[in-house]
């Protein structure tokens, strides 16, 4: 909203007249309904009966607190009415929706669940009750916002009145069961006898004998709009002739409308018509607005006339500076416009509201001319400020709607759309808009297009491309530099991911924590915790998860609302706790932060920045026995990334489905694929080759393609040396431990194994371990002196049920071993499981190879040390 002025014009109440007429059998009405504690209101009616002038004469003379919203067909955005909503209760608490609004700072509309639940936590902290008045419900039409109206009311809410033409699409039944609802209808609202004389002697100083009351009464069924067009038709002519005029009525209340206004408007004295004939496009208007759409230098003193004549004018302040016309007047004046001239005075309504400051009103206005040109300048004024709040939504809808009144698309323009695209995960559509910008460059001067165009090569390069990447994201940072700062932390934002896909982990790691301390500085909330999410993997990367943890844990504990909560937004930063926990062993922890963390980004709508929540979440279920769960998670996942253009994306979730193939022990479903994906990772990767990458060499490993892997092995060491990337460097150890092993060089092994124990334990690295099986333990066992209360933790009593989940026995071989501690003999153990003799032989045989053993006592003394059995 970026006039306040504009928008408190929507929150304010119509004022009461002084000369109002009290509708005491009504107010009576919704008094017992405030008595019964009823939680809403309804007052529905067709136009012209009275609705709001009941309600605001209600609410006048009450002793209780009220706040308005007046609502348009405009509001049916989501985002717009949660903040015409968050408004309207700040006029009672103005402390109200601080949680809300980061919320809604998302990217992507947040979910109704999400957005209820936060609303009701922050309504329990508004103290005194207060009624919420909602006027024209009848244009509200959005799913979205129903639900969520409908949640807040099952749940706690304000009393809540709405003022609609037609009843709203909610269940009812409940309420009206229990007696919580007060409802009046147009029954209701018709104007009694004696309401109707007082109505015509007070407005308009007419005295009806009882003969003409019945039949203006009859005519006008007690309509309120009918009755004010009967006194202003009539208000003027003799007694027997107005007699005449109501004799001649009939037909339903358009009809009557109709021809009544056109009676109103020919008594009118000509300017007044050309006044109304021009202004009748307006949403609401003030004495400047109108001189500047109908060139009528003394509008001021026409609003006051038509005021004071009671031509279906409402005032919308205290001031009595802005008006609106009764939806009913406006409706039948606009009936005899063109589209040429009230595309005209729209023009010139967005003109002024663009000069005086009311950006949002200005474009609407320009839509409605559909002048393309005009739209575009607008949302290019707006689009850095809504982009640094992080408002893409609206951003997003701006654009669509001048793309689709305008035929050549502006460079600037397309460059907004392609990073808002690219920040809510729509990658496929970002690359066809980017894509777009290639032939927009070639021709433009401007450098923030060229440069932005350039700097989205590493969102759209596949791996044979990375050093194009990284050459294309520099240049696009050199032709922004010293530019508008977003695009500067834009281009940085790029150049990271670039440095991070040519595996130069530690220049990426800067350029990221650049933006996050930029950022945090200027307050653009979803930069700093979208680049903290980066920082914090890369760090890990290096070795330096404590590091990473400690960062994380300040940005949350700055990030809290007045109540002590994180804010939603601030919920990003638990994806990277939860894997920076997760290696560290503590997995009911990292449980919690993983999934809390990727259910704020499915609401929040931001991308899955690579799906390393993800993996982490699927491994830590798959390792505390919830094996179905996490392939369920896994194979969608795969499934939904099939045919993403970002190849690289495809195939992380192809090998974190392949990751959990390993661990069962199917070895064939994982050979048919790196046959018939002919996947490889050469020595360089970025943060989202990393998984796959491991992925790639436990499976040569399985395959006993030991020399592959060794050899692939030894690349990718001497790089994550040279790059500083410790801690990837843990596991690249101790799978080149695993392949020594197997070639028979277990002295080599062990030393690998000493330096990924020294290297991970003052950063508590205990899961690299755990992960790779009993075989690894097995070797870290024997260099404890290493690090002895390191490798004790990796054997401690409490991770027997861990352990035993990852590794590769099966629950069967488990009953099996323990049995054999026992001294049963295999004919002995066939009984006691009513299987063969020969099924017993055939687990034994399993269990020997999967610990690495060939006889009975050592099976059993292994299991006992790696706390598999007891």
């Amino acid at each position: 909203m970026d006039k306040k002025f504009l928008l408190d014009t929507k929150l304010h109440m119509p004022s009461v007249r002084q000369n109002y007429i009290c509708r005491d059998i009504l107010n009576k009405k919704l008094d017992e309904g405030l008595d019964k504690e009823h939680k809403i209101f309804i007052v529905s009616a067709p136009a012209g009966y009275g609705k709001t002038t009941l309600i605001s004469g209600w609410l006048s003379r009450l002793d209780y607190n009220y706040t308005w919203l007046s609502l348009d067909e405009y509001d049916n955005d989501p985002l717009k009415f949660i903040s015409y909503l968050l408004a309207t209760v700040r006029k009672i608490n103005k402390r109200f929706g601080t949680m809300i609004e980061d919320l809604m700072a998302a990217p992507k509309l947040p979910g109704v669940e999400t957005v209820s639940l936060y609303m009701a936590r922050e309504l329990e902290q508004v103290q005194e009750p207060f009624i919420l008045v909602f006027d024209d419900y009848h244009v509200i039409n959005n799913a979205y916002i129903n639900e969520l109206l409908q949640k807040l009311l099952d749940s706690i809410a304000p009393r809540l009145v709405l003022i609609t033409r037609k009843e709203p699409s909610f269940a009812f039944s409940r309420w009206r069961v229990e007696d919580k609802i007060t409802e009046l209808n147009s029954t209701d609202l018709k104007f009694t006898s004696a309401e109707i004389s007082g109505f015509f002697s007070r407005y308009f100083n007419l005295v009806f004998d009882d003969d003409m009351l019945k039949i203006v009464e009859k005519q006008t069924e007690g309509w309120a709009a009918g009755m004010q067009l009967t006194g202003l038709s009539i208000k003027n002519m003799e007694k027997a002739r107005a007699k005449s005029f109501m004799k001649e009525f009939n037909g339903n209340h358009r009809f009557i409308a109709d021809y009544l206004m056109d009676e109103v408007l020919k008594s009118q004295e000509e300017q007044i018509r050309i006044f109304l004939n021009r202004t009748c496009t307006l949403k609401k208007f003030n004495g400047e607005l109108c001189e500047a759409v109908t060139g009528i230098k003394d509008s001021r003193k026409i609003i006051k006339q038509l005021e004071k004549d009671n031509l279906f004018i409402v005032p919308l302040d205290d001031t009595y500076t802005w008006y609106r016309y009764h939806h009913l007047f406006s409706e039948f004046l606009r009936m005899g416009l063109n589209e040429d001239r009230k595309a005209e005075m729209c023009r010139k309504a967005s003109l002024w509201c663009r000069e005086n400051g009311f950006t949002e009103a200005a474009l609407e206005y320009a839509l409605e001319a559909r002048d393309g040109e005009a739209a575009a300048s607008l949302v290019k004024d707006k689009a850095m400020e809504l982009f640094q709040k992080g408002e893409l939504k609206t951003l997003l809808s701006w654009l669509n709607s001048v793309s689709a009144i305008k035929k050549e698309k502006e460079g600037i323009l397309e460059v907004y759309r392609a990073w808002c695209l690219l920040i809510t995960g729509e990658i496929n559509e970002a690359n066809q808009v980017i894509d777009s910008l290639e032939y927009i460059e070639e021709s433009s001067n401007d450098p923030i297009i060229v440069g932005m165009a350039k700097a989205s090569a590493p969102f759209r390069y596949n791996s044979e491309d990375k050093e194009k990447a990284l050459k294309d994201a520099e240049e696009g940072l050199s032709f922004v530099k010293d530019k508008q700062e977003l695009f500067y932390y834009g281009a940085l934002i790029a150049l990271g991911h670039a440095n991070g896909l040519n595996g130069h982990t530690r220049k990426a790691e800067a350029l990221h924590a650049k933006v996050h301390e930029g950022a945090r500085r200027k307050g653009y909330r979803f930069l700093e915790v979208t680049s903290l999410h980066d920082v914090a993997f890369y760090l890990n990367c290096m070795g330096k998860r404590r590091e990473a943890l400690a960062l994380c844990e300040r940005t949350l504990e700055r990030l809290t609302d007045h109540g002590g909560n994180h804010l939603p937004m601030a919920k990003i930063v638990y994806l990277p706790v939860g894997m920076l926990l997760y290696c560290a062993n503590k997995l009911e922890e990292a449980q919690k932060y993983l999934e809390e963390g990727i259910a704020s980004y499915q609401e929040l709508g931001f991308a899955h920045l690579g799906g390393l929540g993800e993996w982490y979440l699927v491994l830590l279920l798959y390792s505390t026995g919830e094996k179905e769960k996490a392939f369920e998670i896994a194979y969608r996942l795969k499934a939904y990334y099939k045919d993403f253009i970002a190849y690289r994306i495809t195939v992380f979730f192809e090998a974190l489905e392949m990751e959990l193939f390993l661990r069962e022990g199917n070895i064939e479903r994982v050979s048919m694929w790196l046959k018939e994906s002919g996947i490889t990772f050469d020595k360089v990767s970025g943060i989202s080759d990393i998984n796959p990458y491991f992925t790639y060499i436990r499976a040569l490993i399985a395959q006993k393609d030991l020399l592959k892997a060794q050899t692939t092995l030894e690349e990718k060491e001497e790089l994550v040396r040279k790059e500083g990337r410790y801690g990837e460097l843990i596991t690249v150890l101790l799978l080149s431990a695993l392949v020594k092993k197997h070639l028979g060089k277990e002295a080599e092994a062990l030393d690998y194994v000493r330096e990924a124990v020294t290297r991970a334990a003052p950063e508590g690295y205990e899961r690299y371990f755990i992960d790779e099986g009993s075989e690894l333990l097995e070797l870290a066992y024997k260099v404890r002196d290493t690090a002895p209360g390191f490798i004790d933790k990796l054997f401690k009593k409490e991770t027997k049920k861990i352990y035993v989940r990852t590794d590769l026995l099966r629950k069967r071989e488990i009953e099996i071993l323990q049995l054999i501690a026992e001294g049963l003999s295999n004919d002995e153990i066939a009984v006691k499981l009513f299987i063969t003799t020969g099924t017993a032989k055939w687990h034994i045989n399993n269990i020997f190879s999967k610990l690495g053993v060939n006889k009975r006592t050592q099976a059993v003394d292994k299991a006992r040390r790696l706390n598999i059995i007891s």
